[in-house]
């Protein structure tokens, strides 16, 4: 199954919107998990086995296992391992560079761990991002208005076509026709989440920020969805993975999700409502 085909899928079939990303970080792992042989995996495969019926995605971050060395690369094996094979994975590392490199990213991404969808800084143009593109399965996920602060610096600059993160909303539009593309679009930006749903009605968005960063998920579901209520990627990271410390932390994690869940599932219903 493609990308496309695995999201709506498990989005249908589970009335989820959520994807789970998942970010570990040794120095926030439950102590009760730090005797055992390998906490980190331990700690992430637990977390997948308590949220896998509720999510449409999981994102793992490759910041957070290769800031492990080679324990980090076995550790994203582990948990790929552990995530259903109907559930879509989007590998999180904003990768680039030139066309030859860029398909190297491309390879370790898609042939070398299997994942199904990865991010991709578009900044350098169209011929580092068709080496993402030649995968027909796959997805690549364009940064457009990322949800930190910093992301007005550069996204927001004026261009001949209004602002820069609309300009790259177009360009992902138009290199659709070659490849599978979607938006990262972050949940702090709910204005300019519409303006790019209205540039690129089909196209899923990936949306960070809902959680820690305080996105609204109602702003999210009303300004970002699809005609059809779908085409989001919501995802939620430290308010799954880290809700509770103690050894219930697999239970935490399954009621944060489920709570953002069904938040989502109210607003869609809401939306969709004659």
């Amino acid at each position: 199954m493609s990308f496309l085909e695995k999201y709506r899928s498990a989005a249908d079939s589970r009335k989820s919107l959520v994807c789970v990303g998942l970010d570990p970080d040794p120095e926030r792992l439950p102590d009760h998990l730090r005797g055992t042989a390998d906490p980190v995996s331990s700690f992430l495969t637990e977390v997948v086995a308590a949220t896998c019926d509720l999510v449409c995605a999981y994102k793992p971050n490759f910041a957070f296992f290769g800031a492990m060395g080679v324990a980090g690369w076995r550790r994203l094996e582990d948990v790929l391992s552990a995530i259903p094979g109907s559930t879509p994975v989007v590998l999180d590392f904003k990768a680039n560079d030139i066309g030859n490199s860029a398909r190297r990213y491309a390879q370790m991404a898609y042939e070398a761990l299997g994942v199904d969808a990865v991010t991709v800084n578009p900044l350098m143009g169209s011929d580092s991002v068709a080496p993402f593109l030649e995968y027909p399965d796959g997805c690549a996920f364009l940064l457009c208005l990322t949800s930190n602060p910093g992301s007005a610096d550069f996204q927001r600059l004026s261009t001949q076509d209004g602002p820069l993160y609309q300009h790259v909303a177009r360009k992902a539009l138009e290199w659709s026709r070659t490849g599978p593309c979607g938006l990262v679009v972050g949940a702090t930006h709910a204005r300019e989440l519409a303006t790019v749903r209205r540039i690129a009605p089909g196209l899923p968005f990936l949306v960070p920020g809902v959680g820690a960063q305080m996105g609204d998920p109602g702003e999210v579901v009303r300004c970002g969805s699809d005609r059809n209520g779908g085409g989001l990627l919501v995802n939620v990271s430290r308010s799954v993975l880290y809700a509770s410390s103690g050894r219930d932390f697999a239970g935490a994690a399954r009621c944060a999700a489920e709570s953002l869940r069904a938040k989502l599932e109210r607003e869609r219903a809401s939306s969709l409502s004659p």
